[in-house]
């Protein structure tokens, strides 16, 4: 292993083993690998996204490591991004960083009757909470929706009613995460924009959330500034900002339709769980309109096809597959397209597969090997795994120096962390979301070279393509050939209206139709 004592040059795909120093590495790298932190930008990402608290994840590395690892990620920010003060264990910081925050550069939440300003910065939590506080007269202490007497929620205001709330209903970390954001959202609007507690929130006000939803990213600033209070830019800021940064805001563009459905969905179940626990008297959105409007130029019917492979262009990514060198690499990606594209699956249920998922069961008169996905609010879903799916995963586990599927252990990941050494012992870490990302858009990125001379169109289509494009490619297939029901049912739909979305006619089939049609 060859583990670098001077100041090496760091790119974001470095393996850690390469890059960190060697006492340092000695003493966190077992602990970030079986955790799946592998390269540089797998450190950067988990440190910017936990916050100061990020190294109590990793069993073994103390405070003065993480100290050091943060230190190391700021000598090379040039190469990986910017480093806050928050990616410091608390106290931690260099001072420079704590005396020189630009709180100028952050909007203000309120000026309370003595002229005194609280900034958005002094109340962001780290991201495992929503906020860390309120200004005493928009906390919802006062708040004049409020039931006191039939409270059973034990909060004496509204974010400690709000993490009530999470920890009831946010059972697993993806809707934790969904209804944090969304509770943040709102929780910054009430305050900020409308200058109330949430709990003092009234219907009129309900209802102007989904048209400033709408026309957030939207309009022009003069237009939005005759509408609204706070100007677009207190809103909307970069992608992927450090949630402590001068930068950070709670948007980052436009929503879509179905981005606002999600939000105010959210919204909705938090306000129901509040009055049904007797926290507030009333639902301001009982008297608000649940439908959300389409805007000129969404809902278009090829919105799920131009998310989807065509044949062509699928023939061109077996092409490429053909082409990739036998190895890890190759068995590795023709899983990935095999869960994704051969059964629909997404890419959280991808990182989260695991060795028990597969197993032999009676269905109907024959014994067949099936894998067990277990989806969104833990619902599983039992699907027949095709012998070639089976042997490319038994090929990849023998090369992990693992037995067969069936006989390892039950928790093995189907999808291993990547290994960046040949001689490197078997890793039981499974691969992170941002390592099945770069893996699947390394793929698509070298299938669309292989395309581009034939099709620009088919090259660039193959370049946009995801985790979730695979899902929406197995949708629109097995809609061919399968009942509406089964399909629902394969995908884990909740609603057969989400899977009804894939049945658009293809636009070639409405312009030969069209074509039979009187033009006046």
């Amino acid at each position: 292993m060859s583990v670098s004592d001077d100041f090496s040059p760091v790119t974001e795909e470095s393996p850690l083993e390469d890059v960190l120093p060697s006492k340092l590495a000695a003493r966190t790298l077992p602990a970030l690998i079986e955790m799946g932190v592998e390269t540089a930008v797998d450190l950067y990402e988990c440190v910017a996204n936990v916050g100061s608290n990020w190294y109590r994840n990793f069993q073994g590395i103390k405070r003065e490591d993480a100290v050091e690892l943060v230190n190391w990620l700021a000598d090379h920010a040039k190469d990986l991004g910017e480093v806050t003060e928050r990616f410091w264990p608390s106290g931690c910081a260099p001072s420079d960083l704590v005396n020189n925050a630009d709180d100028d550069a952050l909007p203000l939440l309120y000026d309370d009757i003595n002229g005194e300003t609280t900034h958005l910065s002094a109340l962001l939590s780290e991201s495992n909470q929503v906020l860390s506080a309120l200004p005493e007269t928009l906390s919802g202490t006062q708040g004049i929706n409020r039931g006191y007497d039939d409270n059973s929620l034990e909060a004496d205001d509204d974010l400690s009613a709000v993490r009530v709330w999470l920890q009831a209903r946010a059972v697993n970390p993806n809707t934790l995460s969904q209804y944090r954001k969304e509770a943040e959202r709102f929780l910054l609007w009430c305050t900020m924009e409308r200058g109330k507690a949430l709990s003092s929130i009234t219907a009129s006000d309900a209802a102007l959330y989904p048209r400033w939803l709408e026309e957030l990213g939207r309009l022009e600033p003069d237009a939005w500034q005759q509408k609204w209070n706070l100007p677009q830019t207190i809103w909307v800021g970069p992608k992927n900002a450090p949630r402590l940064s001068a930068q950070w805001r709670p948007f980052n563009g436009p929503l879509s339709v179905s981005s606002r459905k999600t939000s105010l969905t959210v919204v909705r179940i938090l306000f129901g769980f509040l009055t049904k626990t007797g926290y507030l008297r009333s639902n301001p959105f009982d008297q608000v309109s649940s439908k959300v409007r389409y805007l000129p130029g969404e809902g278009a019917p090829k919105a799920f096809a131009d998310r989807s492979l065509t044949p062509r262009q699928w023939e061109a990514v077996l092409e490429h597959l053909d082409h990739m060198p036998e190895g890890e690499a190759k068995l590795r990606i023709r899983i990935v397209l095999a869960l994704g594209k051969g059964l629909g699956m997404r890419a959280s249920e991808m990182i989260h597969c695991r060795a028990d998922w597969i197993a032999v069961r009676r269905i109907g008169d024959e014994d067949l090997t099936v894998i067990e996905i277990v989806g969104k609010g833990d619902k599983v879903r039992r699907l027949p795994l095709a012998q070639q799916t089976l042997d490319d995963i038994n090929a990849y586990f023998s090369l992990r120096e693992l037995p067969d599927v069936t006989s390892a252990d039950p928790s093995t990941p189907l999808l291993a962390a990547i290994r960046r050494k040949k001689n490197e012992a078997p890793q039981s870490a499974g691969i992170s979301r941002s390592g099945l990302y770069r893996v699947l858009c390394d793929f698509f990125e070298a299938a669309a070279a292989e395309v581009q001379e034939r099709s620009a169109a088919d090259a660039a289509k193959l370049r946009a393509g995801s985790t979730h494009w695979l899902r929406h490619t197995f949708a629109t297939n097995a809609l061919k050939t399968m009942d509406i029901n089964l399909v629902q049912n394969a995908m884990g739909h909740a609603s057969i209206g989400t899977t009804s979305r894939y049945l658009t006619p293809e636009e070639s089939q409405i312009a030969q139709a069209m074509k039979k049609l009187p033009a006046l």
